[in-house]
């Protein structure tokens, strides 16, 4: 069994003349259980947010989130982010139930994650699935999933794949996802390299096409293109600096339509990251996005305690 808790507060500029301030906090149960081919995975969040003066919690763009994952004011217990048997545990697998795949930088997990904040990027990633993914593991550790179903988190039919590995000196979570019921087609390659012990560089870059109705009502595609690096420096040191750098080319504003927000077409983030024991880190952010003609700055900070559990994927 695994898990843990956290808390992300933040105090941003929602607009020129407007400061506000919002917290979430998640907690999760994990639990792993396997014998023989067999290898069951089960996790659960529950969400509660504060949103002060009776507006939305967390006001986009200064604060971005996964779609599948907006905050309301209260307690939230959304479908299980894994609730999934895998059969089979060497070079090919099957997983039926519920699956979240490993598809770009940033995760569900906020103590996962480099910094308090997410970009724009992990809005274009799938949702958790309802459904199967075959898988095949290659040499040296390739694994290639294929994967289709219903996405509980877009409320749409989806098919797609995906490619993940974790080398010595590089690593990738990169894969496309499609959903043509809803016109949504996204493809995403994000890569971490290490170049040295005091440098870990992420990359994750996403391109895609997302349907808009025209002054005909005749639905077209429109296309984006956006990514994010970050430079994790001195990363087995228990305080070290990190530097993001954000940007999204959308025209016509697409994703932004599709997001229901306008998304900051640049922002840039410096902080610190603080692990004194696996078990606990500690995260300050400070962030400035370039949305339309505004620059809206932002602080926040991120406190997480776990119990370490086995990576998604050390069902071998």
């Amino acid at each position: 069994m695994g898990g843990g808790t956290s808390v992300v507060a933040g105090v941003h500029r929602e607009q020129p003349a407007a400061l506000r301030f919002d917290a979430l906090a998640q907690a999760e149960v994990g639990l792993r259980l396997a014998s023989g081919s067999l290898y069951f995975r089960l996790d659960l969040d529950v969400q509660a947010t504060t949103a002060p003066f009776g507006l939305p919690a967390f006001g986009l763009p200064a604060f971005v989130y996964p779609t599948w994952s907006l905050p309301t004011p209260g307690i939230k217990i959304g479908p299980p982010e894994w609730a999934m048997l895998q059969i089979g545990r060497e070079d090919h697998h099957l997983r039926l139930g519920i699956i979240t795949h490993p598809i770009g930088i940033e995760d569900w997990d906020g103590w996962n994650n480099y910094f308090p904040t997410t970009s724009t990027m992990i809005s274009t990633v799938p949702g958790r699935m309802l459904g199967v993914e075959p898988g095949l593991v290659l040499g040296e550790g390739y694994e290639i999933n294929l994967f289709g179903g219903f996405d509980l988190d877009f409320d749409a039919p989806t098919f797609g794949a995906g490619l993940t590995t974790m080398q010595p000196l590089w690593s990738t979570w990169s894969g496309v996802a499609l959903y043509p019921s809803i016109d949504f087609y996204s493809a995403v390659v994000a890569l971490e390299l290490y170049p040295a012990e005091a440098l870990s560089v992420s990359i994750d870059g996403s391109v895609g096409l997302v349907g808009a109705a025209d002054e005909a009502g005749a639905i077209a595609l429109n296309p984006w293109v956006g990514g994010e690096i970050i430079a994790n420096v001195l990363p087995k040191v228990a305080i070290h600096p990190v530097f993001r750098v954000q940007a999204l080319h959308e025209p016509e504003g697409a994703l932004s339509a599709f997001l229901f927000a306008p998304q900051p077409s640049v922002s840039a983030s410096a902080g610190l990251t603080c692990t004194p024991f696996d078990e606990l880190k500690i995260s300050l952010e400070g962030k400035a996005s370039r949305v339309e003609d505004d620059i809206l700055p932002g602080l926040f900070a991120l406190v997480a305690l776990r119990r370490p559990e086995p990576p998604p994927y050390a069902a071998k």
